[in-house]
């Protein structure tokens, strides 16, 4: 295929919200726009917010939703909208988030004849549960979404325990392993940011400090954390955790971590930092704290390796897949306990964390751009094969 693939991204929600999967749609979009003839539909956001990416992007009529805390987008209530939309030509559609956008793409797809395909990012059932409290509503819930990835002509996951996740679901279909990664260099300055991060923070050259990094919300198990390191500290083992990140618990878990009997120097929640101080604290980090079984991957891990900050994980959740305990990351029992004597004894061991950080940064980073090269090749050969199967049918 001698022209660019005309491609159709889709979300519901977007920018200038953040997390994990708005990120890597973003970073896709961002390594496609030059390489492809790309369209982004999206929901409107805050009033009086204005798109500033590179990429244009294509809004609809939107309702803030208070239970997700984000604007949810609307598309069949917008004329314009899908008038706009379905004027232009494509050779498949992309999308990110099972809902209203995606039953809109799927009939866009069947209109025009062309592929439409999905990343699974998130295990909606542990998500239904969370809200509804009732596991056997969270599955039907869960079942009905799958009938919807089963229109999709493949799914895409990160890994073989994210597909069962989407097979639980209901799901039957074809899928393929797509890695996901981050937009930050691989660093060769670590020490030299090291220094600047502790001027900066105010930190000595021999405390140990821990970091959390992610949206601040229940299912990120930052309470979890708190009471672990309660433990640590409790063995008389001296440390300093940095909670990065915003979200709906900041104030609940500062109350908690000083109910807990944390100093504001021993737990500091930073809330926003600009995106300048990250290379900063990650490169001053001992060890990445990221207890979730809610996350099918966690862009943080990759984004830690890209500084050589080793992390600890709960083992056989999605998060701590690829991992090997002691070697380039660390992997915990799923209780407090295992997960405060696993802290200790790597924090113990200043020259095993060097070499866990060394070694993540060789397995576990990967650049956003190397992954949209393979999501670009895996597009590209859904879009041959259906003109194959189309010229066959025609025979």
């Amino acid at each position: 295929m001698s022209e660019k693939l005309k491609v159709l991204e889709a979300m519901d929600v977007y920018l200038p919200d953040v997390d994990g999967v708005i990120n890597c749609m973003h970073n896709y979009c961002l390594n496609l726009y030059e390489r492809t003839d790309l369209t982004v539909m999206v929901p409107k956001n805050k009033k009086g917010y204005k798109d500033v990416q590179p990429y244009e992007i294509t809004r609809c009529k939107s309702i803030f939703v208070p239970i997700i805390n984000d604007y949810y987008g609307q598309p069949v209530r917008d004329g314009a909208f899908r008038k706009k939309i379905m004027s232009k030509d494509y050779d498949i559609i992309h999308v990110h988030s099972p809902f209203n956008m995606a039953k809109f793409a799927l009939k866009v797809a069947k209109k025009k004849n062309i592929p439409a395909v999905t990343t699974f990012h998130s295990n909606m059932y542990l998500i239904f549960k969370d809200v509804v409290k009732l596991p056997f509503i969270a599955k039907m819930l869960a079942h009905h979404l799958g009938r919807r990835y089963n229109k999709f002509d493949e799914v895409f996951v990160c890994s073989p325990p994210v597909e069962e996740q989407l097979r639980f679901t209901g799901y039957k279909g074809k899928v393929t392993y797509l890695p996901f990664g981050t937009d930050f260099k691989r660093c060769d300055r670590v020490d030299e940011y090291r220094s600047l991060a502790e001027k900066k923070f105010n930190i000595s050259p021999e405390e140990r400090v821990f970091i959390y990094v992610g949206r601040v919300m229940k299912l990120k198990r930052i309470d979890f954390i708190l009471r672990s390191l309660k433990k640590v500290k409790e063995r008389g083992f001296a440390f300093r955790f940095y909670v990065v990140g915003k979200g709906a618990e900041l104030n609940k878990l500062k109350k908690y971590a000083a109910k807990l009997g944390f100093t504001e120097r021993e737990v500091i929640f930073t809330g926003f930092l600009p995106r300048e101080d990250f290379p900063l604290i990650f490169s001053r980090a001992d060890l990445l704290l990221f207890p979730s079984v809610y996350d099918n991957f966690g862009l943080v891990k990759v984004e830690g390796a890209a500084y050589q900050t080793p992390g600890l994980f709960i083992k056989g959740t999605c998060a701590g897949y690829g991992i090997t305990d002691g070697v380039d990351g660390f992997l915990s029992e799923n209780d407090e306990e295992s997960f405060a004597e696993k802290i200790l004894a790597a924090a113990r061991d200043g020259e095993k964390l060097r070499l866990a950080g060394k070694a993540a940064a060789e397995s576990q980073y990967i650049s956003w751009k190397t992954c949209t090269d393979r999501l670009l090749e895996r597009l590209t050969e859904i879009v041959k094969e259906r003109k194959e199967k189309g010229a066959e049918k025609v025979k």
